[in-house]
């Protein structure tokens, strides 16, 4: 007898730890009809985790997710590394959701976990003490070399620094700076300047063998450096501490990569050792808004991303805010060179929508493409914490990234064996899809949201647990 309630209990431990969490609901359908309800904007602060049925913004579902779902379940630990500017870590809405490497001990100027970076006990910082640098055109353009579209990197220079006020009209720049590129050196803006240089961390940028410079400092140079923060502060602002914002994943623990300058252009060397870094260090997800058009070492960051899917590593990519199809008109870093086969299937990239529920929807700064952009999610006027514990809204695609960020952390959380791809196939595969008429950039072009990208829809994490909880064994597979 006792030998059978042994046998019985053992039975039921192993059947329960075997077995996967389960999530009962109504998928949410699609938008086929757009909404003609006046905006609450006093409720527009976490406007992106409204639902985007029962509720006036077209938000991810976040809190219904949370109120029928996720009660009384506890998630496991996801850690998110966030490649950006410098990183608030003392900021209150955020201190506590900061990644530590516990094999690190502090401050003692020793590698204690010999990965190569000494004290870096919340990331790494691969810009050193650099507030800014030149965007990559202006670094390409100034070797004097030939690269390909270089007319157009020049004609781009032409347009960038006629903003600063450079009087002569673009076709007379363009032909001055064919001629001499230092034409207009004492006319423009210290980081427009081709003779700016302001990298300090003493390595070549072109040496992808040189990878142990910069420091542990993942701060912000100063409060006007608050891109990071913001995105950060999106996946995983303290929730329920009556403080600022709730963030979208509620486990997530943000890793910081300081390797985008707040001024100008990332260098590829930095976002290849980043993706690096976050891949060896136990990251499952990667968030990435930034980009730029030119890209001399692309080659490399793709490099970089098939290694981090061999480490089950999720990259999610913001598409950018020219208002440009990235199938026409490319945008790095990306999964595939100039519309080949992508390389690998760990990389998602988000174009932006606004907080209405009408043809407008899609922000006009977003860019979009039904080969290169995969979903949109909401990247308008969304308020986030910054530096010195403040708060403010931003837009942009940088914005749409890290709510998908923070949607895959929840999905991992719960379902912490699925792999890269599975995860990118749930986030698409459970979007709630747009079948009204939408008016596209600030042209307002007639289109469709199944005309620019790839699934049509918006991202939503009620459908996306659901999607998982349905689908796991198949997903299991990939």
């Amino acid at each position: 007898m006792k030998k059978s309630i042994l046998l019985n209990a053992l039975f039921a431990l192993v059947f329960t730890s075997c077995s996967t969490l389960q999530f009962t609901g109504n998928p949410i359908d699609h938008l086929a009809v757009q909404s003609s309800e006046i905006i609450d904007w006093e409720q527009i602060n976490e406007w992106q985790h409204a639902d985007i049925k029962s509720e006036n913004f077209p938000g991810m579902s976040v809190r219904k997710v949370y109120e029928e779902l996720l009660q009384d379940k506890e998630g496991k630990t996801i850690v998110v590394a966030v490649i950006d500017t410098g990183i608030d870590i003392t900021h209150e809405d955020l201190n506590e959701s900061i990644w530590i490497n516990e094999d690190e001990v502090p401050e003692n100027g020793i590698d204690d976990d010999g990965n190569g970076y000494v004290d870096d006990v919340h990331g790494w910082n691969f810009l050193g003490d650099s507030p800014g640098d030149q965007y990559e055109l202006i670094r390409l353009l100034k070797t004097g070399a030939d690269f390909e579209n270089k007319d157009l990197a020049i004609e781009k220079y032409a347009e960038m620094i006629s903003k600063d006020g450079v009087k002569d009209n673009l076709l007379l720049i363009e032909k001055n700076l064919a001629s001499d590129l230092y034409y207009y050196e004492n006319d423009v803006k210290q980081t427009k300047k081709l003779g700016y240089n302001a990298r300090t961390t003493g390595d070549d940028p072109d040496n992808f063998l040189q990878q142990y410079y910069g420091d542990g400092n993942v701060m912000p140079k100063s409060d006007d450096e608050l891109h990071g923060t913001h995105v950060a502060g999106i996946i995983a602002a303290v929730r329920n501490n009556n403080i600022g914002i709730d963030g979208v994943s509620s486990t997530a623990k943000i890793m910081c990569l300081r390797a985008v300058p707040n001024e100008g252009d990332e260098y590829d060397k930095d976002v290849a050792l980043s993706i690096r870094y976050a891949a060896d260090n136990g990251a499952k997800v990667i968030n990435m808004s930034f980009g730029k058009d030119f890209s001399p070492h692309s080659d490399n960051v793709r490099e970089a991303v098939v290694y981090a899917e061999s480490k089950g590593v999720l990259l999610v990519n913001a598409a950018g805010n020219d208002g440009a199809n990235i199938d026409e008109v490319f945008s790095y870093p990306n999964d595939n060179f100039q519309n080949e086969p992508e390389v690998s299937s760990n990389f998602i990239t988000i174009g932006a929508i606004g907080p209405i529920k009408n043809p407008l929807m899609i922000a006009p700064f977003s860019n979009y493409g039904k080969y290169n952009l995969d979903l949109f999610a909401p990247g308008a006027v969304i308020y986030a914490p910054v530096p010195s514990n403040q708060y403010e809204a931003l837009s942009g695609t940088s914005m749409a990234a890290p709510s998908v960020s923070g949607v895959a952390a929840i999905i991992l959380a719960y379902y912490p064996k699925l792999s890269p791809k599975a995860v990118r196939k749930v986030l698409m595969e459970s979007v709630v899809k747009v079948d009204f008429q939408l008016e596209l950039g600030y042209d307002r072009v007639k289109t469709t949201m199944d005309a620019i990208s790839k699934t049509g829809g918006v991202v939503n994490a009620y459908n996306a647990l659901l999607y998982a909880s349905n689908n796991y064994k198949t997903l299991r597979k990939l």
